[in-house]
């Protein structure tokens, strides 16, 4: 798979302010650091204005900039993937040290209830961040769009009578059979709709305007990703295969998915 970059960039007034994926190069035009971003002219901005030390090392080895526009987030993280698998560049490989993972764990109390928990344990984990804001973030948000009780997904800490689960205030009531299974029905559709399907098909970014960005999945492996009008009848002419096919690039569907399924929509083949 080769890419069609833009050309040798010196003046990043001449960077987009659009969503795709940047390479820093050095005088050989050899990659030393490859990066992704919703805005590439904020981003490469960012790099080269920061004191940091990282910033130092990037701004005293690179000669030029190029950058490819990708439109769609998703579609820039596997480029951004396979890049960096194809290059190897330095200041990637000394500057992306592995994060501890905060993960959102499954839990079930006491009665019986299901319910989601911030932690760094290993079991039974739903999805994992790298900040605890960004994952009680998207706890709120599940909590939300599935009607799920806060009480009990560990963001809230009030007395009563979870709303998600009884319109009384008097809590005996809170905690009979028939609440609990009808809960825990509600919990389970959130959690199955996380879950990518073992099928064949195509995962379309519906929001954005022809052509659509999309990705195509076969049986969990990701085949690649390209751009359709119609990506249900001609999506094989359109489709850029991806070199590196790794659990890299299975974790970044997954995550994304997980995420952003409200923006989603699945063609199965």
């Amino acid at each position: 798979m080769s890419l069609i970059l833009s050309k040798k960039i010196y003046d990043i007034k001449e960077i987009p302010k659009k969503t795709g994926i940047y390479l820093f190069l050095d005088s050989n035009s050899i990659p030393i650091y490859i990066g992704k971003s919703l805005n590439l002219y904020k981003r490469v901005n960012q790099h080269l204005n920061s004191k940091s030390n990282k910033s130092f090392k990037l701004k005293s080895r690179f000669d030029h900039i190029r950058y490819l526009e990708t439109k769609s987030e998703l579609i820039a993280l596997l480029i951004e993937s396979q890049e960096i698998k194809r290059n190897n560049p330095i200041l990637n490989r000394k500057l992306r040290k592995k994060r501890e993972n905060i993960n959102i764990n499954i839990i079930e109390d006491k009665r019986g209830y299901y319910g989601l928990k911030i932690s760094k344990t290993k079991e039974n984990v739903l999805t994992s961040f790298q900040s605890t804001r960004k994952a009680r973030n998207f706890i709120n948000y599940l909590s939300e769009k599935y009607n799920l009780c806060k009480k009990l997904n560990s963001t809230h800490t009030e007395n009563h009578c979870c709303h998600a689960i009884s319109l009384s205030q008097n809590s005996k009531k809170c905690y009979s059979e028939d609440k609990i299974k009808s809960y825990n029905d509600k919990f389970q559709k959130m959690k199955e709709s996380l879950i990518l399907p073992k099928k064949k098909f195509l995962m379309i970014e519906k929001n954005y305007k022809k052509p659509y960005p999309f990705v195509s999945v076969d049986s969990g492996i990701i085949e690649g990703y390209g751009f359709s009008d119609y990506p249900h009848s001609n999506y094989s002419t359109n489709l850029k295969r991806l070199d590196f096919n790794t659990k890299d690039e299975v974790i970044i569907v997954k995550n994304y998915y997980k995420k952003n399924n409200d923006s989603l929509k699945l063609i199965y083949l």
